[in-house]
């Protein structure tokens, strides 16, 4: 007599078979998605505190005296004179300050203001005579936050014209 269908164990064993090949697809959208999010969180936290470094040594390189507070501070203010005019009378005074609000690292330069960093979670300025040191902390956003810090030093310019 002919039977049609399957066993019992047949069916258990194609179960088997089917069940490691899901736990194997389960498993690798799993890591793609995890590990994307961590590379994009990593990304933008790099993003920001790069950004926001260039800014920060560019006024510093450029200033010639800080106001700090306290020694440590997250806000710093800035000033220069540029005397790149022709004639002494056509030198200009400059002013830039930083500080941190929320998670935007907010920069006024002569009055105007704008973002040079988002997702800035710490900053914190000390200076050594003619030496600003700068640490600087983002945070990338989403379920797996990564964060990213830069600790540098940039020479403020001499008070004079040399």
């Amino acid at each position: 007599m002919r039977q049609k269908g399957f066993t019992l164990v047949e069916v258990l064993v194609v179960m088997a078979v089917g069940g490691v090949i899901l736990m194997g697809v389960v498993l690798s959208i799993h890591n793609v998605v995890w590990g994307t999010g961590r590379s994009n969180s990593q990304v933008v936290a790099l993003a920001d505190v790069n950004h926001a470094t260039l800014s920060l040594k560019k006024d510093i390189q450029m200033s010639q005296s800080a106001n700090l507070t306290d020694g440590v501070s997250s806000l710093v203010t800035l000033t220069w004179t540029d005397y790149t005019g022709f004639e002494p009378e056509d030198a200009r005074n400059h002013s830039c300050s930083y500080v941190l609000s929320g998670t935007e690292l907010r920069r006024t330069y002569d009055g105007t203001e704008s973002i040079v960093g988002r997702h800035i979670t710490s900053l914190g300025f000390t200076q050594d005579g003619r030496v600003i040191n700068v640490v600087i902390t983002a945070t990338g956003s989403g379920f797996l936050q990564r964060s990213k810090t830069l600790e540098f030093s940039v020479y403020m310019r001499s008070e004079g014209v040399e």
